[in-house]
């Protein structure tokens, strides 16, 4: 396998030369941006709760991801750097010697045979190419009932409703296709699975940040005790959503929307806050400090999450002009129509050209 060598933060890594698609062991550099804000994340974790940490990237590849933390992160105790390729392990093995960091172990091991080791890790990373389902009773096993993961997945569209029964198949979650507001459906869709997963292990799985960027989905969660599951399940709803008028509703079992049309149903789905402010401002705080590439784009895009409204799915201000055949306001004004009349009113990091509200459809449609 040929390699090159690349710095990203402050490492330096051998990565394969290949085709990023066809390589045996993969790294991808567009997802810079995701990993220096998780190096923002943990680091915001390990001063909130003030502990040594033992980390596992449980599918490390490259081993990037996991070196950066141990690199970059301060409170770092031990780091597994994981994967079941042996190419993988040999390079990872390889990396770690070119960093100096002996605090840092490749270990080969098909991921779950590793998180069901008897091993416990207060920070665990899955960072799949595709779909993290396999591998999460297995993070909620090896978790510490006080620790934190880090979950990512690239496979948006199925999340997203583009193909509802891969949905299905691979979440256990009925999704809609061709909403107006699909990236925050297929987040939430993750989030709902990523919770229940956990429920099962008397683990609750908190958000404290949430995001979806380009083609993926990322999720960040402390894990507590069995007792704080059960107010996590009361957030988990029926979607009922009406292509119609754009109307959505949540948990009342009917069948017909009040414009008269058929409503879509999509669910069980979270529906609760999928951030936690005081974490996002630490998370910030922490990244204001570093010195990373595309520090301004991930300070743009935290402080809009940030403050962004909690109201569950967004509105497309171009998909409600189109609709309703009327040209749409600037952004700016749409949002003080609706803060004029009381309503919560934010942009949001889900999309552009939409907003975050705690008004209906209607009382959007209205203020264009």
């Amino acid at each position: 396998m040929r390699t090159d060598i690349v710095k990203e933060g402050k490492v330096v890594v051998k990565v394969p030369t290949e085709n990023k698609y066809e390589a045996a062991v993969f790294y991808n550099q567009d997802a810079e941006l995701q990993r220096d804000i998780s190096v923002s994340v943990l680091q915001a974790w390990q001063t909130l709760t003030k502990k040594k940490l033992v980390i596992c990237d449980a599918l490390a590849a490259t081993g990037v991801r996991g070196l950066r933390y141990s690199k970059e992160v301060s409170g770092i105790k031990e780091a597994i750097l994981n994967d079941h390729n042996l190419l993988a392990v040999k390079l990872i093995k390889q990396n770690i010697k070119l960093n100096k960091l002996s605090k840092c172990k490749a270990n080969w091991s098909e991921t779950n045979k590793l998180l069901y080791s008897g091993k416990v890790f207060d920070f665990i990373d899955i960072d799949p190419f595709g779909t993290p389902a396999p591998f999460l009773d297995g993070a909620a096993h090896s978790i510490f009932h006080k620790g934190f993961v880090g979950i990512t997945a690239t496979d948006a569209a199925p999340l997203s409703g583009t193909y509802p029964t891969a949905c299905l198949r691979k979440y256990g979650i009925k999704t809609i296709k061709g909403t107006e507001f699909y990236r925050e459906l297929g987040l939430r869709n993750l989030l709902t699975f990523t919770i229940l997963t956990f429920a099962r292990q008397d683990r609750a799985f908190i958000p404290v940040l949430s995001h979806a960027t380009t083609h993926y989905f990322r999720l960040y969660g402390k894990v507590e005790h069995a007792g704080s599951v059960e107010p996590l399940l009361k957030q988990i709803k029926t979607l009922y959503y009406c292509r119609k008028c754009l109307n959505r509703e949540f948990g009342s079992v009917r069948e017909k929307c009040q414009c008269g049309s058929t409503f879509e149903t999509a669910g069980p789905i979270y529906v609760g806050p999928i951030f936690d402010r005081e974490f996002c401002s630490a998370a910030i705080e922490d990244l204001k400090k570093r010195d990373f590439k595309q520090k301004l784009a991930e300070l743009e895009l935290l402080y809009t999450i940030l403050n962004e409204s909690d109201s569950p799915f967004y509105f497309d201000l171009d998909f409600l002009a189109k609709i309703t055949k009327k040209h749409p306001p600037k952004m700016d004004i749409f949002l003080e129509r609706l803060k004029s009349k009381g309503f919560v009113a934010t942009r949001t990091h889900f999309c552009q050209t939409a907003i975050k509200t705690d008004a209906k459809a209607k009382q959007a449609i209205e203020c264009l």
